[in-house]
């Protein structure tokens, strides 16, 4: 049959086989999962990146807000101031200037506004006393000041076209 020392080197040249074919495998096997290793930790990387980055804008969204709300309230104090000027440096005349144009906003809209009545203008607070709202309110409350500004504007037009002589 076949001798004593063939069989041993067969063994031995198999053995030599298998061994490299393990570690070629085994090579083989461990790049891919260092690869996979190092592909989650570059998903986990992205993943608070993302959390971060959404939390940047939400907190930016929120300081917008209330700086909105700052600047919505700071155009109250100027219309506000601007009323209280305009009663207390025309006096009478103005008032019935304001109870006029309430008369006339009262009749195209069928309801009065409240921002031209001379005791809405009294008896608003001003300052930062008013809480934070959203931007939406904001936006709506600026636009009515805005009016109320106009309307200030055209009664201080009126009042100066009445005292300057022709």
């Amino acid at each position: 049959m076949y001798s004593l020392e063939l069989v041993i080197t067969i063994a031995i040249v198999t053995a030599v086989i298998g061994f490299i074919a393990g570690y070629w495998l085994t090579q083989k096997t461990g790049a891919s999962r260092r690869t996979q290793d190092q592909l989650e930790q570059h998903l986990d990387e992205l993943r608070s990146q993302q959390q971060s980055y959404q939390s940047e804008v939400s907190e930016h969204f929120v300081e917008t807000a209330q700086l909105f709300n700052q600047l919505t309230n700071s155009y109250r104090d100027v219309h506000n101031h601007l009323a209280a000027g305009a009663q207390k440096l025309a006096g009478e005349s103005a008032n019935h200037s304001l109870a006029a144009l309430s008369d006339h906003l009262e009749n195209e809209s069928g309801q009065p506004d409240q921002e031209s009545n001379e005791t809405a203008v009294s008896d608003r607070p001003t300052g930062n006393h008013e809480p934070v709202r959203g931007i939406e309110e904001s936006e709506s409350e600026s636009e009515s000041e805005s009016e109320s500004e106009s309307e200030s504007e055209i009664i201080i037009t009126k009042e100066k076209e009445k005292q300057t002589p022709h």
